[in-house]
């Protein structure tokens, strides 16, 4: 555990916890949505610590050691200027199922330092909390940012026999019931408020949608109207659920037609299986694989595109899709969970039907066939993102949720 900083002493405003499942330098929008809050709550003066689970994945046994790159302590350093505290907390070795255990040791060596106001949570490492804090007087919610709610409790997820049986009932003890005792919860989204809803069975007055936001340096991209559109983006997880396969398929489609586009993907995952995917299709050649380098070389490869190809199966907010409009990208996306919300279709996007390749190959073609729609769109994207989506107002609506909650003396039920 690091120690509070003079300047974490110094503040007057509530004192928060978030818990987070991963490194605090993983490659992930869950990963951003903690360092950028974390961030803004501490510039607004609340005095935070940010509680990590230090693991790389969910489903290898025994868990994976997290590589250093991963633990994001340069992050840790500025977030400690801040007044930011991290504290590490090594994962169950059993499965990730039961992190919220440690998760719970931790909270409470923390609270006999001294008082928390709220614990927010992210998604299974707060399982373990809602009866110690409510016996504490500790407010308790959840920053309720899931890919989709419903596809993460499926049972083509959870699978079938005995192994299936299991899972869904790890999940109805460690997900739903704890998220059904939240006091609290902040939803990305109108449709993961739904999804809270409707899969989870929450309350609906204790939910509060709270849009995420995009650091300013995305909006700083210089953009300059392509005499041709070639250069397509993707950037993200090399995962199923964010399209990865979909982006490749429709390029494979308008191969033919479309000789001159080219397609570069930045991300971490199995990028053999993506170059298989890629060779399959007919445009191997045409598909470059590079992995995720941080910021610097993201922001390059946003200068560079054209178009960003954002096919993902669902999003609770999208935070890609919303950096790429930040840095003036027009967006080729599904309109799949949140993605209508982020971007506008025909102002700011072209949108295909949730899993159709065919339409996202033909919304592909129609971006690739204008140059000039494909420039106006990007920067009235630019112009919606610099309106909707700022951090400063997701760390406002974070505490303006907590003191309302403070002050209307609401208990769990």
């Amino acid at each position: 555990m690091t120690s509070p900083t003079r300047a974490s002493a110094a503040r007057s405003g509530p004192r928060v916890l978030l818990t987070h499942g991963w490194g605090l330098g993983t490659p992930s929008g869950v990963a951003r949505h903690v360092q950028e809050l974390a961030r803004h709550l501490a510039l607004a003066g609340a005095r935070v610590t940010v509680l990590c689970v230090s693991t790389a994945g969910y489903t290898r046994f025994p868990r994976p050691r997290l590589a250093d790159e991963l633990q994001g302590h340069g992050l840790e350093r500025e977030l400690g200027e801040l007044g930011v505290e991290v504290v590490r907390v090594d994962p169950h070795p059993l499965h990730w199922t039961l992190d919220g255990r440690p998760v719970r040791r931790a909270v409470e060596r923390l609270l006999e330092r001294g008082p928390l106001d709220a614990v927010l949570g992210f998604f299974n490492e707060a399982a373990c909390l809602p009866e110690l804090l409510r016996a504490r007087g500790v407010r308790f919610g959840y920053l309720a940012t899931w890919l989709s709610y419903r596809m993460a409790l499926s049972r083509e997820r959870t699978g079938r026999g005995l192994r299936g049986a299991l899972m869904r009932a790890a999940n109805r003890r460690f997900v739903v019931a704890p998220y059904r005792q939240a006091e609290i919860l902040f939803a990305n989204s109108e449709f993961t408020r739904q999804e809270l809803i409707e899969v989870l069975g929450c309350r609906p007055e204790r939910i509060h949608v709270t849009y995420l936001g995009v650091r300013d340096v995305f909006h700083g991209l210089l953009r300059a109207r392509p005499e041709r559109v070639e250069n397509l983006l993707f950037f993200g997880r090399l995962a199923r659920e964010k399209g990865v396969g979909d982006a490749v398929a429709a390029l494979g489609r308008l191969a033919g037609s479309h000789p001159h586009l080219s397609l570069r993907i930045l991300g971490s995952g199995n990028a053999e299986h993506v170059r298989a995917l890629a060779q399959r299709h007919g445009v191997g050649a045409r598909v470059e694989i590079l992995p995720h380098q941080g910021d610097e070389r993201l922001l390059a490869e946003l200068a560079r595109a054209h178009v960003a190809l954002l096919p993902s199966h669902s999003e609770s907010f999208g935070l890609s899709i919303a950096e790429a409009q930040a840095a003036g990208l027009p967006v080729v996306a599904y309109a799949a969970g949140s993605v209508p919300e982020v971007v506008e279709d025909g102002r700011t996007a072209w949108l295909a039907p949730a899993g159709d390749v065919e339409g996202l190959a033909r919304a592909l073609a129609s971006a690739a066939s204008d140059p000039d729609e494909c420039f106006a769109r990007g920067l009235r994207g630019r112009e919606r993102g610099a309106r909707l989506f700022r951090w400063e107002r997701t760390a406002e609506r974070v505490l303006a949720g907590l003191a309302g909650l403070a002050g209307s003396g609401q208990a769990a039920a």
